[in-house]
């Protein structure tokens, strides 16, 4: 029986680009040599992008689970990048939020990513790579407006 998969479709093609581009940056981090790992270096990445956030919250940003991020806030709670605080709204949450100390380590965090985006983007011309980036915020955009609209987010799904 011949297979009607197609390996170049949307879903392969975009977790081959996601998984490739996650052993790129994870070399990135490892020869930047920043005292933490490169799934750490995600978790602080995200928390620079959304700022303060319930744990919940961020682990669903992530798409990991919140067990699995926990480990990750305590060893970077420990190493001082992150303070987390009994939300005021809710004592059964916890916020994680950034500390000073922090920001250097963003800052090569963010300079890694750089590398990252222009060792993937080489040999494509500006104008292609920046067609990829819109049609991709497009694309995440149709998404959020999914998952507003009542499609359940992956972690829902997967329950």
């Amino acid at each position: 029986m011949q297979s009607k998969i197609n390996p170049d479709s949307f879903g392969f093609l975009i977790n081959d680009i996601a998984r490739m581009s996650r052993t790129v940056f994870e070399q990135e981090i490892e020869a930047a040599k920043l005292g933490i790992t490169a799934a750490e270096a995600r978790v602080l990445a995200h928390m620079g992008r959304c700022g303060a956030i319930r744990q919940h919250l961020l682990a669903e940003s992530l798409g990991m689970t919140p067990m699995s991020l926990t480990g990750f806030l305590d060893r970077l709670e420990a190493a001082g990048l992150i303070l987390r605080n009994v939300d005021p709204n809710d004592r059964r949450a916890k916020i994680a939020s950034l500390t000073e100390p922090a920001s250097d380590i963003l800052s090569q965090i963010a300079q890694a990513g750089k590398r990252v985006e222009q060792k993937i983007s080489a040999h494509l011309s500006d104008e292609d790579w920046q067609t990829f980036q819109q049609t991709a915020l497009r694309i995440r955009k149709n998404l959020t407006d999914l998952r507003a609209a009542g499609q359940p987010s992956e972690n829902e799904a997967s329950r």
